[in-house]
């Protein structure tokens, strides 16, 4: 499956998603301390958000960006002003199989919305703290029932959410899952906390349209994971509709884990 970042609507979406109410990268990162001169990595970095808000936020100097999309990597140069090409160096990395140059190099590493789409997420995890130094940190930020947390008296919406639950293929229940992950992997300190976030007024129009541009992006592979075009259209035209309505029900679990390196 193509990861929907490479159709330039959704890397754009997911650019102004942090602004967003349950994606505020600054409601995220706003507890955590940063030093200036430390060495981090941004995991999954897409077109580089989560770097460039380092550099302007916290001052970070040192931010190596790994992705394995050409086409992600070129967007995120493509985005970056004077002060950022500074700090941000993009590099061409599979997760899962982290080129040893860059082994305990960082003092943080930080994973945003990225375990979910990992085939195998404790080898990922564990590629993840290959790269730490001696008592660097993991930061994870994982979601957990967004898009599928949607109520509705509707039998047949609620047939194709409990199909697509089953054939999509990546987990969107893994925000419940890093904790016990990150232990399995190898931390033996851990931190996590876990916010319910409810879509309800400004986030519920927001999150209505984010999921209008997810389908534009990622439409024809539900509809092929549902079967056929109609079948993709009619789910399309259900979820949307149930969002539109005063009893909209949509809610999901944003997780925050840390582990700490030996």
């Amino acid at each position: 499956m193509q990861y929907p970042l490479e159709d330039l609507v959704e890397a754009k979406r997911l650019e102004e998603q942090v602004h967003q109410i349950n994606y505020s990268l600054i409601d995220e990162l706003n507890h955590f301390h940063f030093e200036k001169n430390e060495y981090v990595l941004d995991a999954g970095c897409g077109t580089g958000v989560l770097s460039r808000h380092l550099v302007n936020h916290f001052g970070i100097r040192n931010i190596d960006s790994f992705d394995f999309s050409d086409m992600r990597i070129e967007q995120g140069r493509r985005l970056l002003n004077q002060h950022e090409k500074a700090a941000i160096h993009f590099y061409r990395q599979d997760l899962n199989q982290i080129d040893p140059q860059f082994h305990q190099k960082y003092d943080t590493v930080i994973c945003r919305y990225v375990v979910e789409y990992a085939s195998d997420p404790l080898h990922l995890i564990t590629e993840l703290k290959k790269t730490l130094k001696p008592g660097g940190r993991l930061i994870i930020i994982e979601l957990d029932g967004v898009f599928v947390n949607l109520y509705s008296a509707n039998h047949r919406l609620n047939e194709y959410l409990k199909e697509l639950k089953q054939t999509l293929p990546f987990d969107l229940e893994i925000g419940r899952k890093i904790p016990s992950l990150m232990k399995e992997a190898g931390f033996m300190s851990l931190e996590w906390d876990a916010t319910l976030l409810s879509c309800k007024g400004k986030a519920l129009e927001e999150e209505y349209q984010n999921n209008v541009i997810r389908f534009s992006a990622v439409g024809n592979r539900i509809a092929s994971l549902l079967g056929s075009l109609e079948r993709g259209e009619e789910f399309r035209k259900l979820y949307l509709e149930e969002m539109k309505k005063d009893t909209s029900t949509s809610v999901f679990t944003k997780y925050i884990c840390i582990g700490f390196n030996r």
